[in-house]
């Protein structure tokens, strides 16, 4: 059936806590954007534009690094910086080929060191957080 309501221009995708729990971001598809808040009171940090559309993204509060799958070419890591003010900082960028363009989930291991996500054939990737290098691929079945 046809959708009873207009498209909204935005659609968030994702939220995360950060700064233990006193603020929070969401990531929204189409507007390519990180917006974050401070929770008490209410009241915009940053607004972040990305180069790409957002697909799923994941966040490590120890490092304060974000995982962005960015639905073109791969994964874009960014680090969470505060001084002289709020801001996301980009560290780099995991290349992978993407042949459709389905949102894969992302994921860091507990320490943050290795960074997890599926790909659109159905492996499994780990990756050198710091390195940035591939570090080992699973395969289904």
């Amino acid at each position: 059936p046809p959708l009873q309501h207009p498209r909204l221009p935005s659609l968030p995708i994702s939220a995360h806590f950060f700064n233990q729990g006193h603020c929070i971001f969401f990531a929204f598809l189409d507007s390519r954007e990180i917006i974050a808040w401070k929770i008490a009171p209410w009241n915009r940090i940053f607004n972040h534009k990305m180069r790409t559309r957002i697909g799923s993204t994941a966040y490590h509060e120890a490092s304060q690094q974000l995982l962005v799958w960015n639905l073109v070419d791969g994964i874009d890591i960014y680090r969470l910086v505060d001084h002289p003010t709020s801001a996301l900082h980009h560290l780099r960028h995991l290349r992978l080929s993407i042949r459709r363009n389905y949102i894969c989930h992302v994921q860091f291991d507990s320490d943050g060191k290795v960074v997890i996500t599926g790909t659109d054939n159905g492996q499994i990737l780990l990756w050198d957080t710091k390195s940035g290098k591939l570090a080992q691929v699973l395969h289904h079945g």
